[in-house]
This record gives structure tokens, C-alpha cells and sequence, in this order.
């Protein structure tokens, strides 16, 4: 009976001190998190550390004694800066934005490093001890620029519900981003055959002013050039489609079109994180009237707060537009518009206007009977893929850890 008591009275006491070393291991790690969540929210309130130039970033490699420092090389990482104060050896932690009870020990931290073929990497790190100092951990989560909002391969329509109504021409999109090879002059979850009017799609080879194709090498790339005076006699030699005749080239897809139309065309951008970007670069307005006047080299997105009547030529290849508008997009007369346009309403075609690029909406869409002309042009959509909507810093998927000292 003796040895049984002191047997039991033996694994109660190890039992309270693993009891006792995991509540010390929660407590640090707890910190460690809350230090790392500073960090990060650090990094929200100044996404230009991304950039790791500025005051306050020092070079861990200046001397052996800091590039051995925590957090210059921690995790197994070794880190070319840290964003801190350093006094000899010593590295101090981020200011805090809010107040921790103070019998919690939680330090965080920004490390930097780069490299030619990834590109910057942001890290945070998170330093915790338990209450009664006996109890360390560590923890960090790394961030980099990623690029959404660009456009990709797109037809010339895409919309949910397309009617083709009227009198209008289309040039295609030989791939389409779709089926490569496949010409494709309309995507739609529903296509309305019952038409009337006069239209007609075709290939980009087949669009022709007389015997001369409507094309960049023949002079037909945007308003500067004499080849625009000869847009107006461009038109289908051989038709894909036509009235009476809808082909394959409007691609009715029940199955695979996307729900969120918006965010499919932007790479999963939202519509308020355009308008953000349109914001940046001061191009939100509550109409078109100023259209022509905005300059389109430095951000080409452009939101309209309401309805918007095209006011004449807009963009050209080099710098075709995107815009955006929430109301009722009207484009009259014979206006030439290089770029994408996007309504979140409705949208009338009437007069001959000519678009080079694609038209997109969400809405029921009908081809007007005012007729219109849509150009394929790949310079035009290049142009907007290529371009940088809009960057902000993301998590690096599966980039958390924790580690010892």
C-alpha cells in the first residue's frame, strides 16, 4: 500500500507539471499569436514596407553579431532586414497600436527579403512568453504584392442573357481565352435566336474595306491614323453568323457561364475594390461629359457613378480605357471607343458608333437595332492585360509557422 501511494502521489506530480508546461505553452503561444496579429495589422496601416525602403529598416547583415539576432535569422530563415530600432545587438520590437495587460510578454516583428526570381517577401513574426516568463514561442506568417483586376482573353460580348436584335457587326475573338482556335463573337448562359434586323459576325481576316483587310498592318489601328477614315467601309466578306443563321461563334454556355460575371472579367476583383482603384487615380466621376480629358497613361480604369453618353472618340490601342458605369451606357453616333466597357445596367447602341474591344454586363443585353460595329483587337485587350490595376499585399498560402527560438 505504501508503494502504491507514493507511486500514484509520483505520476500526480508529473501529471500537474505536463498539466502545468502546456498551460505555460498555451500562454506564450497565445502571445506569440497576439504579437504576430500586430505585426499584420502593422503591415495593414503601412503597405509601403512591402517596398523594404524608407527610414527604420535595418541591414541584418551588417555585422555577424545582428545577422545571429532574433529575428534576423529565425524559423531556420535568414533575413536580409528587419523593420525596428536597433541599438548594438538589441532589435526592438514594433511600437504597438494597442495596449496589452501588461503581465502579457508579446513582441512583433517585420523581416524582409528578397530575391530576383519571387520578388519581395514580407514577413511578420510573433514573439510570446507565458506569465511567468518560463515559457517562450514563436510564430510568423510571410506577404507579398499580388496584381488583381486584370482583364484576360474575353470575347467581344459577354453577358448573361444576350438578345441579337438589330443591326450591328462582330468582328471575333479568334480564341477567346475559351476554346483556343474557336472563333467566339458572344458568350451567354442564354442566347435569344428569335432576332431581327440586319447583323452579321465574322473573322478578323474577313473584316475588309473592299479588297483590303481592316487590320493593323493595313493602317487601321486607331483614330490618329488615315487608315481610320476607311473604318466606315469595313464589313463581313463571309459570315459566321447572321440573322436567321446564329452559329457557334455565339457560344451559349448554360452549363460553365459564370455566376459573378464582374468578378470573372477582373480576376476576382470586386466591384468595390475597382472603384477603389478608380478612386486612386482620381477617375471617378458621375458622368462622361470630362471622358475625352482623362488621361489614360497612368491608370486606365475609369467609374462612373451613374449613367454616362459617350462624348466622342475615347482611348486608343496604346492606352485603351476600362470603364466601369453603374447606370445606363450609352455610346451614339460614330464614335470610336478602344478598351472595355463594363455596365452594370443597361447599355443602347444606336448611330454607328465602333467599339474595339468587348462589351460586358450582367444585365439583359440587347444588340440595338441603331446599329454599331465591334472590332477583335488583340493590341487593345494586350494592353489591358499587361497593365496594373490594382496591387495589395496577401497572405502567402500555408506560410504560418511556428518554431523554437
Amino acid at each position: 500500500m505504501t508503494l502504491i501511494t507514493i507511486f500514484a502521489a509520483r505520476v500526480g506530480i508529473v501529471d500537474q507539471r505536463i498539466s502545468a508546461n502546456e498551460y505555460r505553452h498555451k500562454e506564450a503561444q497565445a502571445a506569440a499569436d497576439a504579437g504576430l496579429e500586430q505585426a499584420t495589422a502593422f503591415i495593414g496601416q503601412n503597405p509601403d514596407l512591402y517596398l523594404g525602403t524608407g527610414g527604420s529598416w535595418n541591414d541584418c547583415t551588417s555585422s555577424t553579431a545582428l545577422q545571429n539576432a532574433f529575428p534576423c535569422t529565425s524559423g531556420g530563415t535568414a533575413y536580409e532586414s528587419v523593420y525596428s530600432v536597433v541599438s548594438g545587438t538589441t532589435i526592438s520590437p514594433l511600437n504597438y497600436m494597442v495596449t496589452l495587460d501588461s503581465g502579457i510578454q508579446s513582441d512583433s516583428y517585420l523581416v524582409f527579403t528578397t530575391s530576383a526570381s519571387t520578388g519581395n517577401i514580407l514577413t511578420a513574426v510573433g514573439k510570446g512568453s507565458s506569465l511567468d516568463g518560463t515559457g517562450d514561442a514563436f510564430a510568423q506568417v510571410s506577404y507579398a504584392q499580388v496584381t488583381i483586376g486584370i482583364p484576360g482573353d474575353i470575347p467581344p460580348i459577354v453577358a448573361s442573357y444576350l438578345d441579337v436584335n438589330g443591326n450591328f457587326t462582330i468582328v471575333a475573338d479568334p480564341h477567346a481565352g475559351i476554346n483556343d482556335g474557336v472563333p467566339i463573337s458572344g458568350w451567354t448562359a442564354t442566347l435569344d435566336g428569335t432576332s431581327s434586323g440586319s447583323w452579321q459576325t465574322c473573322h478578323l481576316g474577313s473584316f475588309k474595306n473592299g479588297n483590303e483587310s481592316c487590320t493593323e498592318d493595313n493602317g487601321y489601328n486607331d483614330q490618329t491614323t488615315t487608315g481610320n477614315a476607311g473604318w466606315g467601309g469595313c464589313a463581313c466578306e463571309d459570315n459566321l453568323s447572321e440573322n436567321g443563321a446564329p452559329s457557334y461563334d455565339l457560344f451559349e454556355d448554360k452549363d460553365n457561364f459564370p455566376d459573378d460575371v464582374f468578378g470573372y472579367v477582373f480576376s476576382g476583383a470586386t466591384e468595390t475594390a475597382m472603384r477603389d482603384a478608380a478612386l486612386d487615380a482620381d477617375h471617378v466621376f458621375d458622368d462622361c461629359t470630362g471622358l475625352q480629358g482623362v488621361d489614360l497613361s497612368a491608370s486606365k480604369i475609369v467609374w462612373i457613378d451613374g449613367d454616362c453618353a459617350i462624348p466622342g472618340d475615347v482611348g486608343d490601342q496604346t492606352n485603351p480605357i476600362i470603364l466601369i458605369v453603374t447606370g445606363l451606357l450609352r455610346i451614339n453616333a460614330g464614335h470610336h471607343v478602344w478598351g472595355l466597357l463594363v455596365t452594370l445596367d443597361e447599355m443602347q447602341l444606336s448611330g454607328g458608333p465602333t467599339i474595339h474591344g468587348s462589351i460586358v454586363s450582367d444585365s439583359n443585353t440587347k444588340l440595338t437595332a441603331g446599329g454599331y460595329t465591334q472590332v477583335y483587337d488583340p493590341k487593345v485587350l494586350a494592353a489591358l492585360t499587361n497593365d496594373t490595376l490594382i496591387s495589395e499585399l496577401s497572405k502567402i498560402k500555408y506560410s504560418w509557422k511556428n518554431y523554437s527560438n
